[in-house]
């Protein structure tokens, strides 16, 4: 019942300086677009620490020290909203692949689309495969990090993990290198349901850099790979936690 009440206080606070931050960030329309960005991800670290405060939940970060000093691509399982809140805080010279709808809600979308995210037409996959190339190669090239979410949508926890090949061939044609990332943050804040008090565990892995795989499938597999192995390990630590059997 406890986490019932926090879920719902949660959402009502998190929901109220969502609309809050969107007109900010559309009232930051006057600033350089760079500037704009970085004082855009303040919304992230707002929900992060209602998470935290209302909800209870935590985060642990591995890996930190193989986030990069240029921009690369960033790959990451997606199980929840919390990682699309959580990412921009680790590193603020981002920008987002994301379905093109969420660009036109009022007020969130077009604050949404003043960050410039790369908003792609998912029913057309072969055009939308060379708009993430082209504007992710100016993204890059502008010292932006492009971040992606392979799988396409949230999945729970225990869905086999399957990663479509976008990341993979974007890094592949720009010949920059991918950081991977896993977590558990569907065990906590999951896509439908209560919200859940613990610690979401981060791992951020060593590039893996394109150069060293013969084709875009292989280097496909070694991403999804080893993000496989650490959200499933995250996953089951957690259920052990709870007494919960896989």
């Amino acid at each position: 019942m406890l986490m019932k009440i926090r879920t719902v206080l949660f959402y009502v606070c998190w929901g109220i300086a969502t609309a809050i931050w969107s007109l900010l960030i559309v009232a930051m329309i006057v600033l350089p677009y760079r500037r704009r960005l970085l004082w855009a991800t303040g919304w992230a670290d707002t929900s992060i620490w209602l998470a935290r405060v209302l909800a209870g939940i935590d985060y642990q970060v591995h890996g930190r020290e193989h986030l990069p000093d240029r921009a690369m691509v960033f790959a990451s399982n997606h199980q929840s909203t919390w990682e699309t809140l959580f990412l921009p805080t680790l590193w603020r010279d981002q920008v987002w692949v994301l379905k093109k709808e969420l660009t036109q809600i009022p007020i969130f979308g077009w604050a949404m689309a003043l960050l410039r995210p790369i908003a792609i037409d998912r029913s057309q996959r072969k055009q939308a495969m060379q708009q993430v190339i082209e504007q992710g190669r100016a993204k890059i090239e502008a010292g932006l990090s492009v971040v992606m979410y392979p799988e396409g949508h949230r999945f729970a926890p225990e869905v086999p993990l399957k990663f479509k090949s976008g990341a993979a061939r974007l890094a592949h044609n720009l010949q920059v290198s991918i950081i991977p990332i896993a977590h558990n943050a569907g065990q906590f804040w999951p896509r439908r349901g209560w919200l859940h008090s613990g610690t979401v565990q981060v791992f951020i892995g060593k590039a893996i850099d394109p150069a060293d795989f013969e084709t875009v499938e292989a280097f496909n597999q070694a991403l999804e790979d080893w993000v496989r192995v650490h959200r499933d390990q995250a996953v089951q630590a957690e259920n052990a936690r709870r007494g919960v059997s896989a």
